[in-house]
């Protein structure tokens, strides 16, 4: 039953994206909602931590090419 502070809504997922989002709460240990909320919150955080990571990786990935190495 939703608290009163947090109320629900239903949402319309294709099985695909339901699918895609019920492994991802499975790998982080979580409920389908709990991925959900946690997915939203992170696309509005400013800091978002797993896009900065990407950048740092592909930055680093660049530099490597650049140089003409591979590791």
């Amino acid at each position: 039953m939703p608290q009163p502070d947090k109320p629900s809504f239903h949402l319309r997922l294709t099985p695909a994206l339901r699918k895609r989002i019920r492994v991802a709460a499975a790998e982080n240990e979580r409920s389908i909602n709990a991925e959900i909320a946690a997915r939203l919150e992170r696309s509005f955080s400013p800091d978002d931590e797993d896009r900065s990571k990407a950048v740092r990786l592909l930055t680093d990935a660049l530099s490597i090419l650049d140089k003409g190495g591979t590791g």
